[in-house]
């Protein structure tokens, strides 16, 4: 069953008329006071300038399909082989979480989950002093149309973003842990001891198992005859691995491993 959208009653979000995002429809009669994603835009803080120390990583290398054509290879190489932070400790929707010196929790993308986002990046985060309990969400990945939540790891209230990411969003990918962090949250009481997170040797685990799924979805599409280097559209040349799983097909995923859906 298709659903078919009436363009003329679309109601496009503020933001993307002023060019800021890509896609967004309004879904609450532009009733902007009420929106946290219009809060979000609106709260023009500075980068919170935190410590830097010493990080240790270890490699995990992903099994991921050889036997896929010479094209394609290079959209597969960033997942073959990432890092993962000892510094840190994991939620199970790949952000990680570090204790700062003052207290306070930097909060990120991991390496895989970093690896996994679209070309078309955006990533907007809620206002300071939000509340949030663990498990909710503090920010959305957007491109294109789709649009994926980022959960808190721990409970506590939103102290700075990461506005640096505005206008270099692709650092969350090529230096997820030192200048990726997202979000710094003030923790609440006790939170930080009854978070749901892993330590980097469980979290390694997490990660070669959903390496195994994408790479169990990737061999079944290379088995299609639908699937080749370039797209059916016209024969460009496949670019991302959007366009190599297809656009729901990949967002889906996103979803799945990121979102939590």
């Amino acid at each position: 069953m298709g659903i078919i959208i009436d363009t003329q009653q679309e109601q496009q979000c503020i933001w993307v008329e002023a060019g800021v995002l890509n896609f967004k429809l309004c879904d609450r009669n532009f009733h902007c006071e009420h929106c946290p994603l219009d809060a979000a835009l609106r709260d023009h803080d500075a980068y919170c300038m935190q410590e830097h120390p010493e990080l240790t990583y270890r490699k995990v290398d992903l099994q991921l399909p050889d036997d896929v054509p010479d094209s394609l290879q290079p959209l597969l190489a960033p997942l073959r082989s990432i890092s993962l932070c000892e510094n840190m400790q994991y939620s199970a929707r790949h952000i990680w979480a570090r204790v700062m010196l003052n207290g306070m929790v930097a909060c990120g993308l991991d390496a895989f989950g970093a690896a996994l986002l679209p070309d078309d990046l955006q990533i907007v985060i809620v206002a300071n002093h939000t509340t949030l309990q663990e498990g909710d969400t503090f920010g959305w990945v957007y491109g294109g149309s789709h649009t994926v939540p980022l959960s808190a790891p721990v409970s506590g209230t939103v102290v700075c973003r990461n506005t640096f990411l505005r206008t270099t969003p692709d650092v969350v990918r090529s230096a997820p842990y030192e200048k990726g962090a997202l979000v710094t949250i003030s923790p609440s009481v006790a939170s930080l001891a009854h978070a749901q997170l892993s330590t980097p040797r469980n979290h390694d685990r997490r990660i070669r198992k959903r390496a195994r799924t994408l790479s169990d979805r990737i061999t079944r599409m290379l088995a299609s005859p639908m699937v080749g280097p370039c797209l059916n559209d016209g024969g460009a040349p496949v670019s991302s691995l959007e366009q190599m799983l297809g656009e729901e097909r990949y967002w889906k995923l996103l979803s799945n491993f990121i979102g939590g859906e």
